[in-house]
């Protein structure tokens, strides 16, 4: 229960709604014991991540949409980000994208828009390096050399 950091309620929910189902032995007691595998963990961290953000209902939305497409219902392994109400799901393997991603809306309340792409808008990593740079080398407080030393990541000279 700790490694999930989900709830023994939260749990029993998850699994009576069909969403994870542990393995459970007897061994001759009146309460079985309870086991989660590692990706049962991960998955039931994923549940709670998006459960921040949006509804069960409409996380349900996003494993029927998953399952309708044949795609992999897992979301362990998945990079979904919920704006408002919409979600969408970002693959990795579109990360090439220098300033923006393209995302697949996923799941929204209404159910519009569902399975459309869209660009979001999303700064490259580089850019916000170099303006991080820009700031400490303008600064009048930060010690630039010992920021030089420090500094995990260098600017983009062409920028």
């Amino acid at each position: 229960m700790e490694l999930t950091g989900a709830t023994s309620n939260q749990l029993q929910y998850l699994e009576r709604s069909g969403l994870i189902e542990p393995v459970r032995e007897w061994n001759g007691k009146k309460k079985p014991d309870v086991y989660y595998n590692w990706s049962q963990i991960l998955e039931v961290r994923a549940i709670r991540n998006l459960r921040e953000t949006t509804s069960l209902q409409v996380i349900r939305k996003i494993l029927d949409y998953f399952e309708e497409y044949q795609i992999d219902k897992s979301l362990r392994d998945k990079q979904i980000v919920a704006l408002n109400d919409e979600v969408f799901w970002i693959d990795y393997n579109w990360s090439n994208f220098t300033e923006r991603i393209s995302a697949l809306k996923i799941a929204d309340r209404q159910g519009k828009g569902v399975g459309q792409y869209t660009l979001l808008v999303v700064p490259a990593l580089q850019d916000i390096v170099n303006e991080i740079w820009e700031v400490a080398q303008n600064s009048k407080v930060i010690d630039i050399e010992y920021f030089k030393r420090r500094a995990k990541a260098q600017p983009n000279q062409a920028a």
